[in-house]
């Protein structure tokens, strides 16, 4: 989803309070606050997909997945934001008013969009590395079937990309797997057949 700069500055208190009233999410960082644009209708089809087939493998497991709707605070920085999905576990912290921000997602999905593919990949991914409980950060395309998939590892972030609908998502940790075509189910997109297999990413410092 989309983030475009507010001008003001406000505390954290501020913009908890203030997302409680807004129609409108934002992200927020270091006193800025970002509104998250609109998104197509691929984007959200490709959200609710995601969280649906994710929810539907963790069922019956000590594990759950949500769509766009639940905010994530990275503790080490402060950054505020909302994935577009994410799974999370029993005994699973949370912050705010109801449990309304989450601390300790397990997996989170990014669904790319030409105005945040960068950040994504970028500034965005080196916060969420420095969330413990991480251990893996899902990038979806929406233009073709392209998915690349971090998991984390000892020498450090490993990406495994896949281009092709009967390709599958694997989640050792959960014990779970995600079918491509479920994921872009209803999507007239071609396949990426080029997507290579396995390479290394370091967590910067």
């Amino acid at each position: 989803m989309s983030a475009q700069k507010q001008p003001q500055w406000i505390s954290e208190a501020e913009y908890r309070d203030g997302e409680e009233i807004s129609p409108v999410k934002h992200e927020w960082f270091a006193g800025e606050v970002f509104a998250m644009a609109g998104v197509t209708l691929s984007h959200a089809t490709l959200c609710t997909n995601t969280a649906a087939s994710a929810k539907a493998a963790l069922r019956g497991r000590r594990c759950t997945a949500l769509g766009g709707e639940m905010r994530v605070k990275v503790e080490a920085n402060g950054l505020h934001t909302y994935p577009d999905a994410l799974i999370f576990c029993e005994n699973a912290r949370f912050e705010g008013r109801g449990d309304n921000t989450l601390l300790t997602p397990k997996v989170i999905f990014e669904v790319l969009s030409p105005s945040t593919e960068r950040y994504d990949r970028g500034d965005k991914f080196t916060s969420y590395a420095q969330i413990e409980t991480l251990t893996d950060y899902v990038l979806i395309e929406t233009e073709r079937v392209a998915v690349e998939h971090f998991q984390r590892a000892p020498e450090g972030w490993l990406l495994r990309s896949y281009g092709q609908r009967d390709d599958v998502l694997r989640f050792p940790d959960l014990e779970i797997e995600l079918p491509l075509s479920e994921i872009y189910e209803d999507l007239d997109v071609p396949d990426r057949r080029d997507a290579p297999q396995l390479a290394p990413r370091r967590d910067e410092d």
